[in-house]
């Protein structure tokens, strides 16, 4: 089974959604990054390659995209495009995308934070132990987005 991931991140954990290239179907994996509760955000950075999935979990995953941080306060986007840059050295496929929060919202019509209504709309499922929260819906949303926008690509 080939698919696609999207990643949502924060500077405590990573989410990672694997969509299946042919169905709407997902699995859901999350990456605490804290480990060690005393840890600064750059020690977390730091943490990130060990933490990450066995290469064998790119194996079948033809493309990546993960969420550009965006946000109101600039050390906050620092710390985020740290863990971007971590993400993208650790991250064996390519492509690897990095796209906006507001590309794929608009491309997939979401307003605000995807729901679980609207990931049904999408006819889309996601397992896993934490595939009810909100990161792991955004992370499911970008891996659709990257499928859909890559299959358009592809039949022009």
């Amino acid at each position: 089974m080939t698919s696609v991931v999207g990643i949502d991140l924060s500077s405590r954990a990573v989410d990672l959604a694997a969509l299946d290239e042919t169905t709407g179907h997902a699995t859901h994996t999350r990456i605490s990054l804290e480990r060690d509760k005393r840890a600064t955000a750059w020690e977390r950075t730091l943490a990130l390659p060990e933490l990450m999935p066995p290469t064998s979990f790119w194996d079948d995953v033809y493309l990546a995209a993960i969420e550009a941080p965006y946000g109101a306060g600039h050390g906050t986007v620092a710390v985020l495009n740290r863990i971007v840059g971590a993400l993208a050295a650790t991250i064996p496929v390519r492509p690897l995308w990095v796209v906006r929060p507001d590309e794929w919202k608009r491309s997939l019509g979401v307003r605000g934070k995807p729901d679980a209504e609207t990931v049904e709309q999408l006819g889309l499922t996601l397992e896993g132990p934490y595939a009810a929260s909100q990161d792991a819906r955004d992370a499911l949303c970008i891996a659709y987005y990257a499928r859909e926008t890559n299959a358009r690509a592809l039949a022009s």
